[in-house]
């Protein structure tokens, strides 16, 4: 072989060599961004979601049953608090809809109650409804909140209603 023909052939090489990372780098695709895994639609307990709609819209009308509320939440639902949050809730209209958001914790709550969130949708506005129930199945806090931020998911350990219910 003359010298001529192994530079022909080295620099051919260095051609074929070029062409195929060139080509491989065009033809390759990254990797698709892994879709993150769903995570479940907490259920609801049917039982829960009836007594707070129930709840909820006696609340607006001020006429509650305090018979379903724990003895110690109980004595803080004077009349006047009671009066007070109808008139804050009233002025978000009638329940269209209530959606069961899922379970909160906090510290205080007693390992035999359940923490639950809800978002009561009326027609004029919506407000987070956030419920302790006791293992009598009894309301043992209420608590309203215009927005749901980690910040703010948490229950007065008094256990007595929020008057935070404005629009």
């Amino acid at each position: 072989m003359s010298s001529r023909s192994l530079r022909i052939s080295a620099s051919a090489a260095l051609a074929v060599l070029l062409a195929v990372v060139v080509c491989g780098v065009a033809h390759a695709r990254p990797h698709p961004t892994p879709t993150p895994s769903p995570t479940p639609t907490p259920v609801a307990d049917p039982a829960i979601t009836k007594l707070v709609r129930q709840q909820f819209v006696a609340m607006q009308s001020g006429s509650i049953n305090k018979s379903l509320y724990s003895p110690g939440l109980r004595v803080k639902l004077t009349d006047a608090m009671v009066t007070d949050l109808s008139q804050k809730l009233a002025v978000l209209g009638p329940l269209t809809d209530t959606v069961y958001i899922g379970p909160f914790y906090t510290n205080d709550i007693p390992s035999d109650a359940h923490g639950y969130i809800y978002q009561m949708m009326c027609r004029e506005g919506n407000v987070y409804l956030l419920t302790i129930v006791d293992a009598q199945g009894k309301i043992a806090t209420i608590y309203f909140k215009n927005k749901l931020t980690t910040e703010t998911i948490e229950v007065p350990a008094t256990g007595q209603p929020s008057p935070d219910a404005s629009p």
